[in-house]
């Protein structure tokens, strides 16, 4: 055969393509320490160093310093112990005695200087028992549900979605609007939503004055393209006000625990933004979130034409904090809103689909007499950096309860037993590089059960590849 057509090439199915080199956003290296801390908590206790190496493990193609790692932990909130030089505004928080509240037998309000309002168990309790359920004092649908709502394939006041029939129309079994197309699913829906319903989208006369429906509906438009939940959900609480005639509701939101959404930016900011699953980052720079809020003020004013007498941009700030900080499923629950926060809380709160059946508030475990009765604010199971992040981002605290004390003090005897092992590796490393049994370096290739050499699958040769004419 001429020797022109025989190629020798090496094969090795060991050896990969070179990756290419990028530099991930600061998001993406966030993201990718979460993950680590997901998959083993016990990586919760390492050091910069140690997690820079194993972000690096997993994304080999990443230009990635352990300086920056340690710059963007720090700059999220995330750093080792909470990072407790971080923002938070739980000194600016301020709230009122709540009036016309109707408690429980077994529940008692007190204000406290350092946890503002909180709820006591006056008895007893055990574990399941149902300690009270209460419908929302402000339901706010779902801004992610509008155009259906709009279209009729949505209930106007719940948001429950119609089901699709053979002909593919959405049937939904209530009433219809007799002017617009928007329908109720059921005619408990239809009586604890038609006033609201008439002012905000057809303009009764009774309220044409205080309620602008065109400019309600050019709003609700901004909000959706915006995706500004907050600023929807305070225009809707705002138009409850407005139409109730006892002024009762005004009076409860006001004495909720509050603060101006101003402030709970800062504590966002110096965060750099939402990550992971949570919601409502910083989205721009002070200066254009700044223009973001004059701009839904003014909206706000054009939807309710006497509302500048009353409502100024600082108190539509406050509400918009007030709003983003009671707020339970985009609702507003009157007694709900009183319960402090623990990150292994004796209560449980059930939410159910129909938002107008409100909430129930069950003893997660036996609950003592002049016990405070508490809920979580976050999910138990994350860690603790990002349980402490989220918390103080978004309530204005550094959570000091026990799981979190606890989880820190695992966290110290993870890193203590970490180095613990990281020594051991070292002298074993040592006592092998100075071994006299050790020759060449390496070890014999081990035998198989049966005695024979085991067989790689692995092409480390030479081979003959012919080109045939």
């Amino acid at each position: 055969m001429p020797a022109d057509k025989i190629e020798v090439v090496a094969i090795n199915d060991a050896q990969e393509e070179p990756q290419q080199t990028v530099v991930p956003h600061e998001r993406q290296v966030v993201e990718a320490v979460i993950a680590l801390w997901k998959e083993d908590a016990s990586t919760e206790s390492l050091g910069f160093g140690k997690l820079h190496g194993l972000v690096k493990k997993k994304h080999p193609n990443w230009q990635l310093s352990e300086k920056r790692v340690k710059v963007l932990l720090k700059q999220y909130g995330l750093a080792q112990s909470g990072d407790q030089s971080a923002f938070s505004y739980a000194k600016d928080i301020t709230s009122l005695p709540t009036p016309h509240v109707t408690l429980p037998k077994t529940v008692l309000i007190v204000m406290t200087s350092k946890r503002g309002k909180c709820l006591y168990a006056k008895t007893a309790i055990k574990k399941g028992d149902l300690i009270w359920e209460e419908k929302p004092l402000f339901a706010v649908p779902l801004l992610a549900h509008y155009s259906l709502i709009a279209s009729g394939k949505a209930c106007t006041h719940c948001g429950k979605l119609g089901s699709v029939s053979s002909a593919g129309e959405t049937v939904l079994r209530g009433l219809d609007c007799n002017i617009c197309s928007e329908i109720w699913c059921s005619l408990t829906c239809k009586k604890m939503d038609q006033t609201i319903h008439s002012a905000l989208k057809h303009g009764l006369r009774a309220t044409a004055k205080q309620i602008d429906a065109e400019a309600f509906h050019s709003l609700t438009e901004y909000c959706l393209k915006e995706q500004w939940n907050a600023l929807y959900a305070i225009a809707m609480i705002y138009a409850f006000i407005v139409l109730d005639k006892t002024g009762v509701k005004g009076e409860q939101f006001k004495a909720m625990a509050r603060v101006s959404q101003k402030i709970r930016y800062k504590a966002l900011n110096s965060s750099a933004g939402a990550f992971d699953s949570l919601q409502g980052g910083a989205l721009f720079v002070e200066e254009q979130q700044e223009e973001l809020w004059k701009d839904g003020y003014l909206r706000f004013l054009r939807a309710f034409p006497k509302a500048a007498e009353l409502v100024s941009m600082d108190e539509f700030l406050h509400m918009m904090g007030t709003y983003n900080i009671n707020n339970l499923d985009l609702s507003v629950f009157l007694l709900q809103s009183h319960l402090n926060h623990n990150c292994a809380p004796n209560c449980e709160v059930e939410t159910a689909l129909q938002k107008y059946k409100g909430v129930k508030v069950v003893a997660a475990r036996d609950i003592k007499s002049g016990e405070e009765l508490t809920t979580t604010y976050v999910n138990p199971s994350h860690t603790l950096q990002q349980r402490q992040r989220e918390l103080r981002v978004n309530w204005g605290f550094i959570c000091k309860c026990q799981k979190c004390k606890d989880d820190e003090q695992i966290q110290h005897r993870r890193k203590s037993s970490t180095g613990a092992h990281q020594k051991e590796k070292a002298e074993i490393r040592h006592m092998l590089a100075n071994s006299t049994e050790a020759t060449d370096g390496e070890f014999e290739i081990p035998l198989d059960f049966n005695g024979e050499r085991r067989k790689s699958v692995r092409f480390d040769e030479k081979v003959v590849k012919v080109t045939q004419t």
